[in-house]
């Protein structure tokens, strides 16, 4: 009999606790979009709106997305609002030096592009001021190194020029993985991607899926293909998305569930939100580090990287052009290599023979002052600020004359 009473009164309070979490899971979910739900993120509703704008403004069949031409946006930078602007190419305007000779092309992510600094304090436009050269800047913020060399290909056909130089992140590597970045970077919803694939050491484009406007509103009708070509769907969705019953979904990741339901409930009740709120935040940029550093421990991940920045070199060579890839890397890459050492520099040992790669780290691990070089105060640091960028054109330029490129 007491057995009996105990296991109900068990339940019952498993069953009130299911209750109450569900209701706070869902209701966290509508202020933090990295706490995912079935509900909510499993399928979720496109906004009509949103997605009108993201057709304007940057919707690319083939790429995905990009910045569109004749362009503007402000946001926030260390020193207070920046502006950047797209030319009528579509490239990031550059002042004072469009109208010289070009030599020099860039492809990239967003630190290709410099985001957070005004037009005339990208590296693309130092490097210009000191080669009295027009360089092109054709970044895209989040695009991966296989976005960058799909854009190369269509680019630089049209617009060529004797070098050839390719900037990104060390967080690539989890980019080339992607066909839906709502997959890794929950409430990407708009950005659907083309991916490579490698079959025999050869790499096979698998095309961007959702290449139309009607086909955002028919996602359930490709989700199949979509989650199998994806490989953080079962990597990293499956094992994140809370859903019924809620009480296992947290429990059986509680080193992030915990976490974050905690921070975010604070946020929701106490005077301060935003402190709880970008420790929640902070925590969703550590799991990505840790994604990072684990990947490049992937040998066939290595090897997809590689093979993408191999396709590079080769374009360059069938076309008569010098190449340089660089590796830009973030606040925390630089902070995590300083803990626990280079995580990626396995990689560019296995490439030093084959394509030129400039690592911008070691300059970064000599600063005194890591900040000055990015464009915020949090510990991901934002982008590279005019320092970093100064920083990076000054490292640029003495490669390429020592290769003898300018």
């Amino acid at each position: 009999m007491l057995i009996i009473k105990f296991v109900t009164v068990v339940s019952l309070f498993i069953l009130v606790l299911e209750f109450l979490l569900e209701r706070l899971v869902n209701r966290l979910r509508d202020d933090f979009q990295w706490l995912i739900t079935h509900k909510k993120d499993f399928i979720p509703e496109l906004d009509p709106k949103g997605l009108d704008k993201f057709m304007v403004d940057g919707f690319d069949a083939e790429l995905g997305w990009v910045r569109k031409a004749n362009t503007k946006h402000t946001e926030l930078g260390r020193f207070g609002n920046t502006e950047w602007h797209t030319n009528a190419i579509g490239a990031r305007l550059n002042p004072g030096h469009e109208e010289l000779p070009t030599c020099i092309s860039c492809f990239g992510d967003s630190f290709t592009f410099c985001r957070q600094v005004n037009d005339d304090e990208t590296w693309e436009y130092y490097l210009s001021e000191l080669t009295k050269t027009n360089v092109i800047n054709w970044g895209v913020g989040n695009h991966g190194i296989d976005q960058s060399l799909l854009r190369l290909k269509r680019e630089h056909q049209k617009y060529p020029t004797k070098t050839i130089l390719v900037g990104v992140v060390p967080d690539t590597i989890s980019r080339i993985l992607s066909v839906w970045k709502h997959f890794y970077e929950y409430g990407n919803t708009f950005g659907f991607k083309p991916r490579f694939f490698l079959n025999e050491n050869r790499l096979v484009l698998i095309n961007n899926p959702i290449d139309e406007k009607q086909k955002f509103f028919q996602l359930e009708t490709y989700l199949e293909e979509l989650r199998k070509n994806d490989y953080f769907y079962e990597h990293k969705f499956l094992n994140e998305i809370i859903s019924f019953p809620y009480l296992y979904s947290v429990l059986k990741n509680p080193r992030r569930n915990l976490p974050l339901l905690y921070w975010n409930s604070m946020a929701m009740i106490c005077d301060n939100p935003g402190h709880y709120y970008s420790l929640g935040k902070q925590k969703i940029m550590d799991i990505n580090l840790e994604w990072r550093l684990k990947l490049y421990k992937q040998p066939d991940v290595v090897e997809l990287l590689n093979r993408i920045i191999l396709g590079i070199a080769d374009y360059a060579h069938d076309n008569g052009c010098n190449v340089l890839v660089a590796l830009l890397p973030q606040k925390d890459d630089i902070i995590q290599i300083k803990k626990t050492g280079h995580f990626y520099q396995p990689m560019l040992d296995q490439l030093k023979d084959r394509v030129l790669t400039v690592d911008l780290a070691p300059e970064l691990l000599e600063a005194e002052s890591l900040d000055e070089f990015y464009s915020d105060d949090s510990i991901y640091g934002g982008h590279f600020s005019r320092f970093g960028n100064e920083l990076v054109a000054r490292k640029l330029l003495n490669v390429l004359k020592d290769r003898h490129f300018i």
